[in-house]
């Protein structure tokens, strides 16, 4: 009964179900609705995935900055970790033991490190500042470097030099840069750049983050990387790899070091513009300059050679010792010591590119007072500012300021030679003169409006290649109020150079526009390209030259300037060894 009354109630209800007539869509619908409760039936809820949270390191972070980094390049990176990458600030420490958390090099990372590229530093060829080569080939690079050759006389220096190889230990060079097995290896950047400094005749390759002034930037093809001059991209070498590493532990943990290389990059040199700054000597248009000028119906005729020179820098500076004006006419003695020249010859400065001119000197006023304002004015209506001299002593002492670059350059102009013309005073035209009570104002007043500032002194004696006491007082208390080089002029005769604290003092660099044709000595010159990288003179390069016709300077070679670095590098031993001038020369 119980199983036949079963079968009987199944057989109903699918009688009752076949006989309902559905639509399509109602078929439809009903078959989703049964497979949806399928599904929710068969899959169990999931809870939403909890978010990884970025890393954290919770303290200061450490770093080694190993042997390969200059130390400046190593303090701005540890100047540029903050709040980078979960890491709120690092401390340099001074060896691998106990492990740091981060390690900066441009050569191998040890185990126990993940690390990533920051960016290149262009291979740079550093020399003993006084090796008398400007640039050699990459051929020439290779051969100097395997030992092939060990005298610098072989690729240029017009006497015999031997070369002293040294090499940085664990920078990793280019491929195809070999290194002869007497090279000295040397453990940190900044022991092989005294190294160099030091030692005559000494070659290194080195990050061009290492390289400064006191070093010679040596060109390899025409490129010069720590000068800003020709393009790094075409150089003949591969760049070196700056290399951050973190401790895996720190990557286990969910350290990103990508994150930390975007952050550092801009510390590298190739992302900071080098500028050029080119400063020439003492420059007259009167006397015989002015007569040649005359000859030749040609305002331009003394620049006429240097022009190309001195057009490939940024700014372009130098003494202007001479009056330009119509107020008084120019003598017509040979032998006077008034140098006047007509207004048309400032369009001699134009044509060189002069920007800048220093009037502090014993001549720029001897035409008289009205006629020295008379210049100032022609002057700045040709877009030259002037230091060192104004319509009072407070316009005489103010800088004049150059943008170069984004970087802001005070200049500033004195005077210690009694002057032919008045000094400025509170309420007269005139020059200015050296102070040595208000001079640390001037520069602590011009530090507050400029990035550099470069004092600019017209001092010694003349024909000496030994700067004085008086000279060396003036510029180290330059220095030691804060000016970040120092100039000089009025010698006649190349002077010594000096490093003092780090900063470079030029003595003088003789002669550059001036009818002295008496000696040898007067008619030699240096001028100056100064190449500064943001705040740091990376590198300078002296272009010596001999002045031809009684005004016109022209270009000369290593060997035929030989006579000139002498004079310079052995008034600069003079001084070292505390040995002043004046000094008659031998």
């Amino acid at each position: 009964m119980h199983k036949e009354s079963d079968q009987g109630t199944k057989q109903s209800s699918q009688a009752t179900l076949f006989s309902m007539r559905l639509t399509r869509r109602k078929l439809l619908v009903t078959a989703a609705a049964a497979m949806l409760t399928g599904c929710a039936q068969g899959v169990a809820p999931q809870p939403a995935a909890t978010p990884t949270p970025p890393f954290a390191l919770g303290r200061a972070g450490t770093i080694y900055l190993d042997g390969t980094v200059p130390p400046a390049l190593g303090s701005a990176v540890v100047q540029s970790i903050s709040n980078v990458a979960g890491i709120p600030n690092v401390t340099a420490v001074p060896s691998l033991n106990p492990s740091p958390d981060l390690i900066l090099t441009f050569g191998e990372l040890p185990p126990g490190y993940t690390g990533a590229s920051i960016g290149t530093s262009p291979v740079t060829a550093i020399t003993h500042v006084r090796v008398p080569v400007d640039s050699i080939t990459a051929g020439q690079t290779r051969a100097l470097l395997s030992g092939t050759i060990t005298d610098w006389s072989t690729v240029g220096a017009p006497y015999s030099l031997p070369i002293h190889l040294l090499a940085l230990q664990g920078l990793v060079l280019p491929n195809g840069v070999p290194l002869a097995g007497n090279v000295q290896t040397v453990t940190t950047a900044d022991a092989i750049l005294r190294a160099v400094r030091t030692q005559a005749g000494s070659l290194a390759l080195v990050p061009v983050e290492l390289a400064d002034w006191s070093v010679r930037n040596l060109g390899i093809d025409g490129i010069y990387p720590a000068q800003g001059r020709g393009d790094v991209t075409q150089a003949s070498f591969a760049p070196l790899i700056l290399r951050i590493g973190a401790a895996n532990k720190l990557v286990a943990r969910g350290l990103d070091v990508s994150l930390l290389t975007a952050s550092l990059g801009p510390a590298l040199a190739t992302t900071i513009p080098t500028f050029d700054m080119a400063v020439a000597g003492d420059i007259i248009l009167g006397r015989g300059v002015n007569n040649k000028m005359l000859e030749y119906n040609d305002y331009l005729y003394p620049f006429r050679k240097m022009r190309d020179e001195l057009m490939s820098a940024d700014w372009r500076v130098a003494n202007l010792e001479c009056t330009i004006t119509d107020l008084v006419a120019p003598p017509l003695d040979p032998y006077t010591f008034t140098f006047i020249t007509a207004r048309r010859a400032v369009d001699g400065l134009t044509y060189a590119g002069i920007q800048t001119l220093s009037v502090a000197n014993n001549h720029a006023d001897n035409g008289g007072v009205e006629p020295f304002v008379d210049m100032l004015h022609t002057l700045h209506e040709h877009n030259i500012t002037t230091c060192g001299g104004g319509n009072n002593l407070t316009e005489a002492r103010e800088p004049a300021i150059q943008t170069v670059k984004g970087s802001r350059v005070a200049l500033l102009g004195y005077n210690e030679i009694p002057p032919g013309g008045p000094y400025a005073d509170v309420n007269s035209p005139g020059i200015a003169p050296v102070d040595l009570k208000t001079l640390p104002q001037d520069i602590a007043a011009a530090r507050k409006r400029a990035d550099l500032v470069i004092p600019f002194f017209h001092w010694g004696v003349e024909y000496t290649k030994d700067p004085t006491t008086t000279q060396q007082q003036a510029a180290h208390l330059a220095i030691d109020a804060g000016a970040d080089m120092v100039l000089g002029s009025h010698p006649h005769w190349v002077q010594a150079i000096e490093s003092y604290k780090g900063r470079l003092i030029i003595y003088c660099l003789g002669n550059f526009v001036f009818d002295q044709d008496w000696s040898r000595q007067t008619l030699e010159g240096c001028m100056l390209h100064l190449y500064w990288r943001g705040t740091t003179l990376a590198s300078i390069r002296f272009v010596p030259y001999l002045i031809e016709d009684r005004c016109q300077p022209n270009i000369v070679s290593q060997a035929a300037a030989v006579d000139i670095f002498e004079r310079m590098w052995s008034g600069t031993d003079m001084l070292t060894s505390g040995q002043y001038g004046p000094e008659p020369e031998p």
